[in-house]
């Protein structure tokens, strides 16, 4: 649990400030997603998804409250990422007006396109996903789909116990790294690796996550844990907060699909 409690106090000294989207029900935020996923899946206009990643940008920009430097990292990453996943697509692709063609790289104006179109479908998703994870603690997430979707306690807190013990499996895979280095250097030369360190790691590992989760499941049950009717000290409810933030997602939707036909830096209307 304190690993845990560092973890989040890791997490949450990188906001700066808090917005309302802080305040808006997680249940709303995941519904945003899904509709803003299967929006992004039929768009295929890429003026339309170009503005709309712009948008999303914005939001992330101003909206995440996290510091300017671990946004600009975040950027970085994402956009490095996003035109990795997208290089077959260009530099292997089919089309008709040829840019560049060296071997079996045969870039083309249309493979341009698409990969592009692919690399912003991703990276809108993720500006929005960064969004969302940086305005969201994740216990109000389980908090919100008992109060709100009536997903049953013994679900939801069996979820939200199994997330927090990560952070605690990793702690200690770190330790016993760190101290088969400290036997193996004072102790034994012998280094146990390949498929048997690995073997001998995870089975220590989940081993002492099955005795924790032994633990945890006789705490619960003796202080009476059921699925019956119960109160809540931290309260979700759906508020003011959740139609603005369905109204800024809507509004960036129609004004990408109408800024798209009105500045369009790409030559076609569909990148299929």
């Amino acid at each position: 649990m304190v690993c845990w409690k560092r973890w989040v106090a890791v997490f949450e000294s990188i906001k700066r400030y808090s917005t309302f989207i802080d305040r808006t029900n997680p249940l709303t935020k995941i519904v945003a997603a899904i509709c803003l996923f299967i929006a992004v899946v039929l768009i295929h206009d890429p003026n339309h998804l170009f503005h709309l990643l712009l948008w999303m940008l914005l939001l992330f920009l101003v909206m995440s409250g996290i510091e300017l430097k671990y946004q600009a990292l975040l950027i970085a990453v994402t956009v490095l990422t996003g035109l990795v996943s997208s290089a077959y697509m260009i530099l292997y692709g089919e089309g008709d007006t040829t840019l560049f063609e060296f071997g079996l790289v045969h870039i083309t104006e249309e493979s341009v396109v698409r990969g592009l179109h692919i690399t912003m479908r991703g990276l809108t998703l993720s500006f929005f996903g960064s969004l969302i994870i940086f305005t969201t603690r994740l216990t109000d997430v389980f908090y919100s789909m008992m109060q709100q979707g009536k997903v049953k306690p013994k679900y939801a807190y069996s979820f939200m116990a199994a997330i927090r013990m990560l952070p605690v499996i990793v702690n200690e895979f770190i330790t016993l790294r760190r101290a088969r280095k400290v036997r193996r250097s004072l102790v034994s030369r012998k280094h146990i690796g390949g498929l048997r360190g690995f073997t001998s790691t995870v089975v220590i590992l989940l081993s002492q996550s099955i005795r924790r989760a032994h633990r945890l499941a006789v705490a619960m049950e003796s202080k009476g844990f059921d699925d019956g009717a119960r109160t809540y000290y931290r309260q979700t409810r759906f508020s003011g907060y959740d139609v603005c933030f369905i109204a800024l997602i809507a509004v960036g939707l129609i004004a990408s699909y109408y800024s798209g036909q009105w500045i369009t830096p790409f030559g076609t209307s569909d990148a299929r």
